[in-house]
């Protein structure tokens, strides 16, 4: 364990690629194994001294494995009988959404789950309330852009394409159909059943959360790079305040600074986007093995049969393969997807996460403000790697896989932790 530790505590000091913090768990044969974390939460502009160490407890944002977390709960309306996963997401959204350039073709739950709903991202994703979904969606929209936010080549359930707006439009489709906001939904029907004390909405949080969250970074300064610059705050720099209410990017100011929106005003099943659920989960790595954990246990969680073993199963069945044209594989990181899962085909020198792993992974990876996440598991032999990178000090684009579609990071880490299955 010494030569692990000390091989992970390297590689925050890289000179050309350093890391600000690094938290890692392990899952073997069923059992965690290994956690460790590595660095600092918070960094201090001017006074190395009032710098913040990273812990196990500590909780990152961490990026898109939040869609994973969020099909948890779709899966779980959809073992109610609120959801069905063929139906027309119109019917829930209580106004019609469609691709104008394929009115007659549905979009089902199915193809947001999936990424072959036709959706785009267009410029944005997020909107503050009192902005609705349908701003993205209708040509008299606020941020319509031209339809920017449609595919107008591929029909809904015909191509994938990779759009963190689907997840959106779950979230907002999920408040229609519990009758609860988003993040209310999430905490009491899947986060706290798992045992996971964070969330989607900071203001929520305890202060001493707060006081534990850790800041993302980038050691980037106006679209310029330096490793050897300072370390700058992306989100989640809250000086241990917890905030009046969610924050999300503001899309009247030039800036794009983040803006607080008053939940007072907010209409239920408006628009969940600013919850960010494609990616604003709070959750630390010791967390995110409870996930691992509960598809290699079927369901159970503890005594409690959280979800049905066939429901899991079905969430890992391939529901789109690449076949060499019928979608965008983001560069040869994405050739499968189950319901809300990254299937991972461990293709040589695409989405091959673990070099010579001889098994299929499954889960999710994220990549925003700096940090990149990893919850892959594999149900065979009940193993899972999850790490959390806390920013980027280098271009990413300088420092690629040696032997995938992903980064040096993500390689290094996995390849590491990867050394305690053997």
């Amino acid at each position: 364990m010494q030569s692990l530790e000390v091989y992970l505590e390297a590689l925050l000091h890289d000179p050309q690629h350093p890391i600000p913090s690094l938290q890692v768990a392990v899952v073997r044969a069923g059992e965690i194994v290994y956690s460790e974390s590595f660095g600092q939460r918070y960094l201090h502009p001017h006074d190395p001294n009032q710098n913040l160490p990273v812990d196990n407890q500590t909780r990152f944002r961490v990026a898109s494995i939040s869609k994973l977390v969020v099909a948890l709960g779709v899966m779980k309306l959809v073992e109610q009988g609120k959801i069905e996963l063929d139906a027309d997401v119109s019917l829930y959204l209580g106004f019609p959404l469609r691709n104008p350039a394929f009115p007659e073709v549905p979009i089902r739950v199915r193809h947001l789950l999936c990424h072959t709903s036709s959706l785009c991202d267009g410029s944005r994703y997020a909107l503050p309330s009192p902005y609705t979904l349908q701003d993205f969606f209708h040509p008299q929209g606020r941020f319509f852009e031209g339809g920017a936010h449609f595919d107008p080549r591929h029909a809904p359930g015909t191509y994938a394409q990779y759009a963190n707006l689907n997840t959106g439009v779950l979230g907002t489709l999920m408040e229609c159909v519990a009758g609860q906001r988003f993040d209310v939904f999430m905490e009491q029907e899947v986060l706290r059943p798992l045992g996971m004390e964070g969330g989607f909405n900071v203001s929520r949080f305890s202060p001493e959360q707060v006081g534990n969250l850790a800041v993302l970074y980038r050691k980037q300064t106006g679209g310029e790079w330096n490793p050897a610059g300072p370390w700058v705050a992306q989100v989640d720099d809250y000086g241990g305040v917890v905030p009046p209410g969610p924050m999300v990017q503001d899309p009247d100011r030039p800036d794009n600074r983040f803006v607080v929106v008053d939940l007072s005003t907010y209409r239920l099943g408006s628009n969940a986007t600013f919850f960010s659920p494609q990616g604003g989960l709070r959750a630390s790595a010791l967390e995110l093995a409870r996930v691992a954990l509960l598809f290699m246990n079927q369901g159970r969680v503890g005594e409690v049969q959280f979800l049905k073993p066939q429901t899991l199963e079905q969430m890992t069945q391939p529901q789109w393969t690449w076949d060499g044209h019928n979608g965008d594989t983001l560069q040869g990181q994405a050739l499968s997807w189950g319901l809300g899962v990254w299937r991972f085909t461990n293709r040589p020198g695409q989405d091959c996460p673990v070099r010579g792993y001889p098994r299929p992974w499954f889960g999710h990876l994220g990549d925003a403000y700096g940090l990149l996440s990893g919850l892959l598991f594999d149900l065979e032999e009940k193993n899972a790697l999850i790490y959390i990178v806390g920013g980027q000090g280098g271009d990413p684009a300088t420092y690629p896989g040696l032997y995938s579609a992903y980064t040096r990071w993500g390689e290094e880490v996995l390849t590491a932790l990867a050394s305690l299955l053997d």
